[in-house]
């Protein structure tokens, strides 16, 4: 290797070699979004960096993969993951009357007009007195 290629490397800090790992194995996708070749890029650059950091772990026992293998067992592994289920809400459980009531006093959906507490927007709407108030106003307004 010349000797300014050697100084050249030296002060790039191994971006060469990055570079020339990154083409080694790229993707060949396209696509017209312009993030997607940016998130392609930088999912390039980690495999890469976790690939040479594997290496330096395994430096001293001589055990480390080679950078196709390791792409591949880092493709088999994400394909045999399983997907995080969410977990969803079951169905709604609807009180009965006597329990929703509050001496004689529950509230209803209505138009939008003026809590009678705290005097902001409500939808909410008593039905014994007719005042719009708020769920946490409800038991204070009516003691």
């Amino acid at each position: 290797m010349p000797n300014i290629v050697k100084n050249y490397n030296e002060s790039m800090g191994g971006m060469d070699t990055m570079d020339k790992l990154l083409s080694s194995y790229r993707p060949k996708m396209r696509s017209r979004k312009w993030w997607w070749n940016l998130f392609n890029n930088a999912l390039n650059i980690a495999v890469v960096a976790a690939w040479r950091l594997h290496c330096k772990l395994h430096d001293a026992d001589r055990s480390a993969m080679t950078h196709l293998a390791f792409r591949r067992d880092i493709t088999a592994h994400l394909l045999r993951a399983r997907p995080l289920q969410i977990p969803r809400p079951g169905p709604r459980i609807h009180l009965p009357h006597s329990l929703q009531r509050s001496r004689g006093y529950f509230l209803q959906s209505s138009t939008q007009g003026r809590c009678a507490v705290c005097k902001k927007n409500c939808r909410n709407q008593c039905v014994q007195c007719g005042k719009r108030l708020h769920q946490i106003f409800f038991p204070v307004y009516h003691q």
